[in-house]
């Protein structure tokens, strides 16, 4: 079986997100067994994902959201990416520049009309990380998102995916 791993540019978010909070980047790093995160280094998958579920519990969903949010500035994006429209469909490409291996999950999206998209996360990372990732996509180009969670259960709650519908 493929060993799954997470690229350490996108983990490196994690401190991103965190900013100035030098005190909680060390306390959590520490917890995980590491000083630092090396962006030119894969990790393992499971290790990455409690990252930020381990951030989400000591610190809060607000702060991963605010990782995902950062995770734009610092993930590998495929080329030719200019609009939220091309961005959002595109998510999956990108997710798998920074994840690979068996069992990593998918982002399936529908764009709904001009202004709008219907996402499927299955990634096995914490809901307010990928609402996060939205909202920095869609801020990228200069609009403003609302996010609403779909109804049919939710990834944090032991669902096997989590439905977004996107606005902007």
């Amino acid at each position: 079986m493929e060993k799954s791993e997470y690229s350490g540019a996108a983990l490196n978010s994690f401190i991103l997100g965190l900013g100035q909070s030098r005190e909680v980047i060390d306390k959590l790093l520490a917890d995980l067994g590491v000083e630092s995160i090396d962006p030119e280094r894969w990790y393992d998958f499971d290790w990455a994902r409690s990252v930020y579920i381990r951030t989400a519990k000591e610190v809060g969903d607000a702060t991963v959201k605010a990782i995902g949010r950062k995770m734009i500035e610092t993930a590998e994006y495929p080329p030719g990416i200019d609009s939220v429209e091309a961005l959002l469909p595109a998510l999956d490409a990108a997710y798998r520049l920074n994840a690979r291996g068996s069992d990593i999950g998918e982002i399936k999206c529908e764009l709904e009309d001009d202004c709008s998209a219907t996402l499927v996360w299955s990634t096995p990372f914490p809901c307010a990380l990928n609402i996060g990732i939205m909202e920095g996509s869609c801020s990228r180009y200069g609009t403003r998102a609302l996010i609403e969670h779909g109804p049919d259960g939710c990834m944090d709650e032991g669902a096997k995916s989590c439905t977004y519908y996107v606005s902007w």
